[in-house]
């Protein structure tokens, strides 16, 4: 390719996957780099995880050499270069044959093999840019390289993503880099779901971000579920970029769903009722019919208990009722009446179109959250499995939907899906177990990752670890995924935005560091390129607003 390659060293030890380098004079090394090993007609690629500085000095040496080296005197080291040096360890992750096959290391480097930079046609043997939902570039230390890193959305979604960091890492800058992914991929490939608690989905949440709606695919490609419109409607969102008035119609939904749509698995599934509150929801559930949920808030307990035959104690039904009033909130969200609008029917309809939709309830409590969460997940679930059941031909036309379950401990957690010494499923678990045969997968985003139950953290077959320092977490994450072995240090070191991604399904089978894009430079790309094309500008304005139209 006529480009000098940076010689950074020589191998000087080998044993199984694990090499030690001489770090040539001169030349930076960092951890977590990707470098490519030259044996022959064999090119072994390999992630640097440590150092470890090599010294054949005798104690006497090294006593005299620190004490002028404290008095801030000059010592002189006689044959440095042959007596001490830096080396670099690393893990090899894999072999690329004259043939320019890669795979996974079948073989060892030589000793004194001469250790190089990569460059742009190694990166490419290795296969990290051949899918469709571009997340980032390939990362050298701090610093992002000109190489893309994707993942194949329709083999890499069904088999669940794993997104975790701690607060402030830059797990709401992934979603919404997956969101601009499916947004803009062509229509029915993919659907995703998010439920935004903090309402920095749809315009970014503050004036230095910019959200979903701001991106050129939002009006065709958006559904926003929202209780700031009351009908089923579109909405103009209007915002100013370098002077410009630019405005998005966004399809919209109300927030509502009638009690009569809700049953007692939704209930049970939250994982905030006992055995005998359980028991009481399906006792009512068949008692009363779709009637169920509105006597169990409405009536009175004492009638409750007699009504029901006296078949549960009167403290499980005051209890009961306590949870299901603070589950079901103030009633802005789920109401006791009918609804004008079909919520399920119209987000059901909108994932089989290709659509992300966008549930934005700020002011929603955690228990609200979690019974939206699991309503949502639980009816795409089954739609799904039934079309692929009932109408084959008509399932496979569907695009491959991912869910997003922010807090995913909350939901799969030991504590969670374990009561008793017996395992109780929730439909999360359901589907990280069997959603891959139905192209249904779970993004499971959490800041504790140490919480989830080993079996989930196995079933997430692409991992995207970002900042996460505790070593709780990491260890866990460590422990039950492949190919991350050696990448503490690392994992430790990084910093917001900046991630080590593992996706065998895309490919990636080793831990590539990545510079996660950041979303305002894909949307602002995208917004040059817009007013670009345009003939005459757009007049100037000085607000930015949503209006219903």
């Amino acid at each position: 390719m006529g480009v000098h390659l940076l010689r950074l060293g020589v191998i000087v030890w080998v044993e199984g996957l694990s090499v030690k380098f001489r770090v040539n004079e001169g030349v930076k090394v960092e951890r977590g780099q990707l470098v490519k090993i030259e044996d022959g007609s064999t090119r072994f690629i390999a992630r640097v995880y440590g150092f470890k500085p090599e010294a054949l000095f005798t104690p006497a040496e090294i006593a005299r050499i620190s004490h002028r080296k404290v008095l801030g005197e000059r010592a002189e080291i006689f044959d440095g270069p042959l007596r001490y040096y830096d080396t670099a360890l690393a893990t090899l992750v894999a072999q690329v044959d004259e043939d320019g096959e890669c795979h996974g290391p079948t073989g060892s480097p030589r000793l004194f093999s001469v250790v190089e930079d990569l460059d742009e046609e190694d990166l490419a043997q290795l296969s990290l840019d051949v899918g469709d939902i571009e997340v980032g570039w390939v990362r050298v230390g701090h610093r992002a390289t000109g190489s893309k890193v994707s993942l194949v959305g329709f083999k890499a979604f069904p088999h669940h993503v794993l997104v975790c960091s701690i607060t402030g890492g830059g797990k709401t800058n992934f979603g919404k880099v997956l969101a601009w992914n499916v947004m803009k991929a062509p229509e029915g490939r993919y659907s995703l779901i998010i439920i935004d608690t903090e309402s920095e989905y749809f315009d970014g949440g503050d004036p230095s971000h910019m959200g979903l709606a701001h991106s050129l695919h939002a009006s065709s490609r958006l559904f926003y579920v929202t209780s700031k419109v009351s009908t089923v409607c579109r909405v103009e969102f209007r915002f100013r970029y370098n002077g410009h008035e630019l405005t998005r119609s966004i399809a919209a939904h109300p927030l509502e769903i009638s009690w009569s749509q809700l049953h007692p698995e939704d209930f049970c599934q939250t994982g905030e009722f006992t055995p005998p509150q359980e028991s009481l929801l399906w006792l009512a559930w068949n008692w009363y019919g779709d009637k169920w949920l509105q006597r169990m808030m409405e009536v009175d307990p004492e009638w409750l208990y007699r009504d029901l035959g006296k078949r549960v104690q009167k403290v499980t039904i005051a209890v009961t009722k306590r949870k299901l009033r603070r589950m079901l909130g103030d009633r802005s969200v789920f109401k006791p009446n009918n609804c004008d609008t079909d919520l399920i029917k119209s987000l059901v309809n909108a994932v089989a179109r290709g659509k992300v939709v966008l549930i934005d309830m700020p002011s929603a409590s955690e228990e609200q959250e979690k019974l939206l969460n699991v309503v949502v997940a639980r009816r795409v679930f089954a739609y799904y499995e039934a079309m692929r059941k009932e109408a084959p031909e008509e399932w496979e036309k569907l695009p491959t939907v991912l869910i997003m379950v922010e807090e995913a401990h909350r939901y799969l957690s030991k504590s969670a899906l374990h009561e008793g010494g017996s395992r109780r499923e929730n439909v999360f678990s359901t589907i990280s177990k069997r959603g891959r045969k139905y192209r249904v997968g779970l993004c499971c985003i959490t800041q504790m990752p140490g919480e989830l139950d080993e079996p989930i953290i196995r079933q997430q077959l692409t991992k995207v670890i970002l900042p996460l320092p505790t070593k709780p977490d990491y260890s866990k994450v460590i422990q039950y995924s492949p190919y991350l072995e050696r990448a503490a240090q690392e994992i430790k070191a990084l910093d917001r935005g900046e991630a080590l991604i593992v996706s065998p399904p895309s490919g990636i089978k080793f831990a590539v560091p990545v510079k996660i894009h950041a979303y305002e430079d894909l949307v602002k790309g995208e917004l040059e390129e817009e007013l670009g094309l345009r003939k005459t500008p757009s007049r100037l304005v000085s607000f930015m607003g949503l209006r219903t139209t």
